[in-house]
């Protein structure tokens, strides 16, 4: 309701007030849509006047402390400047607000998407704010000025309307809120006149206090006189006497809705797509788990192979060997490659592997049932939410930043897991050789820390540090170690040691193959390979 007819009048007259007699020293943009006019004072020498020529939300307010910006500033009818600025006006039949200057005058049109402001000099010359065909020139003859608090155009007392459909064809400016409040009070009050109640309500949006909040009933931010019976606002409600003060309250509390909506949905993607995705892997870890551990099986193949190894020779596929336990025979497959003696610790080393990945599956699977349980309380917490700035605190805690998709300098995508250890440190994990180069050379900071696996094939690994003057706690270096060897040959080592540096210590010569880099210093830690504690895979 802020830009109807009404509103922009009581606007006129309390920035004519305000701003007349004064100059106007700058006029620019940087913003789109926005006009800026300096119009400092000794008070505010950082005062402005804004003029927004969204359709959506054309409006003008005075800003106290306004600075403009050092870039991307676009500068607008400086020919003219300074210029004396004398009164401010409204036409009497139309939303087109007049700037009296000393050099000609400054135009606001509120016209939809002909929304714009223009300029015409004493000498006849027009210039636009948005470049538009549309001129003014000849129409702005044909309109009557005023700077006066009142409405005069309505003859409240014309025997020829009916009913209020016959007024809002005559005048415009009687929206939707304006008639429903006149319905509103027909239905409370003595009956009267429908112009009666049009006189009164339209004294009250020129003179009474504004109410700006949110309308749960109408689902949005409203901009009202406190004596409306037709609007409520219990949320973010306040009161204000004067319309530039309730206009940029309604202008921030908008915003904020605006972005509730927008929080309101990324959540529930947010929590639709994660929910789903640890219930899938929570069914996986529990297929694994029931299926139960072949470590005893292969620890008894090594075993079977042991007291064969007489029978086993380099390049068979497969030996047949009687189990005494129940007289079955055993088809136990071989490496051709390998000698006896390999494909007898092969097995030894797979029924290793295989315990310590059950156990890790164990693991993971109450760390995943943890996180997920967590995420649906939050989730049904989110569900009971209503406030604006609870939604943004949710919002704020729980919603990652999402990653731009990062390409390498030959334009292969660069492949990597992204960690995120305690809600606060990111740890980036190459995938490949070619993204082990980018990550280590071209990704990392120069003081960001730098991991691999000691003496072993494995990931680079980099701890971004985004404060150098806080540090990074020894723990986070730990548990970043511990990660490096995971994602090494060391991933099934009960222990495994970890070279780290700083970024800026590791280099790359010419001709290096890919994956192969040259540390200038660097430290060493003996870690247990694992994914940590409170840390959680950001990427899949």
């Amino acid at each position: 309701m802020f830009k109807n007819y009404f509103y922009l009048l009581r606007s006129a007259f309390e920035l004519n007030g305000s701003l007349g007699d004064s100059t106007i020293v700058d006029i620019y943009s940087q913003e789109k849509d926005l006009l800026f006019l300096s119009i400092p004072t000794q008070i505010n020498p950082d005062q402005h006047l804004v003029i927004s020529t969204n359709q959506q939300f054309p409006y003008l307010v005075v800003k106290s402390n306004h600075r403009k910006a050092k870039r991307n500033v676009a500068h607008f009818f400086e020919q003219f400047l300074p210029l004396k600025l004398i009164s401010i006006q409204i036409s009497e039949s139309d939303r087109l607000i007049k700037l009296s200057l000393d050099k000609g005058s400054l135009y606001f049109a509120v016209r939809g998407n002909k929304t714009n402001i223009h300029f015409i000099s004493k000498t006849g010359e027009e210039e636009l704010f948005k470049k538009t065909n549309n001129s003014l020139i000849d129409e702005v003859s044909k309109h009557s000025f005023s700077s006066e608090l009142e409405f005069k155009n309505i003859d409240y007392n014309e025997k020829n309307f009916k009913n209020l459909t016959d007024v809002k064809k005559k005048y415009p400016m009687i929206i939707k809120e304006i008639s429903n409040e006149i319905l509103s009070r027909e239905n409370i009050t003595t009956p009267l006149p429908f112009t009666d109640h049009l006189k009164d309500i339209i004294n009250e949006i020129l003179h009474n206090n504004i109410n700006v909040g949110y309308s749960q009933e109408m689902e949005k931010v409203v901009f009202y006189p406190n004596s409306f019976n037709s609007m409520s606002t219990k949320e973010l409600s306040k009161e204000f006497d004067n319309f530039n003060s309730a206009l940029q309250y309604y202008i921030s509390t908008f915003y904020r809705q605006f972005s509730k909506k927008n929080y309101s949905k990324e959540l529930d993607n947010y929590f639709d797509k994660e929910l789903s995705k640890k219930a899938n892997k929570l069914n996986k870890l529990k297929g694994r788990i029931e299926a139960g551990s072949n470590d005893k099986k292969y620890y008894a193949y090594g075993n079977y192979l042991l007291a064969n190894i007489h029978n086993l020779k380099k390049g068979m596929e497969n030996i047949s060997i009687t189990d005494y336990s129940n007289k079955d025979e055993l088809l136990i497959n071989l490496d051709p490659k390998l000698a006896p003696k390999e494909n007898i610790d092969r097995y030894f080393e797979k029924a290793k592997d295989e315990k310590l990945n059950f156990n890790k599956s164990l693991e993971l699977f109450n760390l995943t049932k943890e996180n997920y349980d967590s995420l649906k309380s939050d989730y049904e917490y989110f569900k009971s939410l209503n406030s604006i700035k609870e939604i943004e605190t949710l919002y704020n805690r729980i919603i990652k930043k999402r990653e731009k998709k990062i390409t390498m300098d030959s334009g292969l995508k660069f492949k990597y897991w992204h960690y995120k250890i305690d809600e606060q440190y990111h740890v980036y994990v190459g995938r490949d050789s070619k993204s082990n180069d980018y990550l280590s050379i071209k990704f990392s900071n120069q003081n960001d820390y730098w991991f691999h696996a000691r003496g072993l094939p494995g990931s680079h690994v980099v701890l971004r540090v985004d404060n150098v003057k806080e540090g990074v706690p020894k723990d986070i270096i730990k548990k970043t170690a511990s990660i490096a060897a995971y994602h090494s040959k060391a991933k099934t080592a009960g222990t495994a040691p970890v070279s780290y540096t700083f970024a800026k210590f590791v280099h790359k010569k010419k001709g290096m193959a890919p994956g192969k880099v040259l540390l200038s210093k660097e430290n060493s830690l003996l870690v247990k390979p694992c994914i940590p504690k409170n840390c959680e895979l950001i990427n899949e």
